[in-house]
């Protein structure tokens, strides 16, 4: 069972920095295409984002799985400042996800590629950072 969490956690892992990565890449790109291009890559980085908070759900459970299995939990300071990097990146992108369901129910506006850019820049500082500390809390 530790086997299958641990990769389950790190392929979830792979998923959410490789999605970020593209839809940096894919924001950056944006900025030139035309409307209708714009408007399918922007479907396409709502989706990418879905699946990046599927990869941190997964994350999250099997952090936890894997805590609780072996009744441990290292609190000390790097441990600490992953769990709070890692409760960043979460509520970004509840927060991004959110914004874009009620978007596309027609309840609100898209974010702002501004906004969209200080997410990513956030949620990519965070991803590093939880990545650093877990290895520092966990060698």
């Amino acid at each position: 069972m530790e086997t299958l969490l641990k990769i389950i956690h790190f392929l979830s892992l792979a998923v959410g920095i490789g999605i970020g990565v593209a839809n940096m890449v894919i924001g950056i790109r944006l900025r030139k295409a035309q409307d209708e291009t714009a408007q399918f890559v922007r479907a396409t980085q709502g989706v990418l984002g879905q699946i990046a908070l599927g990869a941190i759900i997964l994350l999250w459970l099997t952090g936890i799985a894997m805590w609780v299995e072996w009744h441990q939990m290292r609190a000390d300071s790097a441990f600490l400042v992953k769990i709070v990097a890692v409760i960043i990146l979460t509520a970004v992108s509840v927060d991004l996800n959110i914004r874009g369901a009620r978007a596309r129910r027609g309840q609100g506006q898209p974010p702002s590629p501004a906004f969209m850019r200080r997410a990513g820049m956030i949620s990519g500082l965070m991803s590093v950072i939880a990545v650093i500390f877990a290895v520092i809390a966990f060698s």
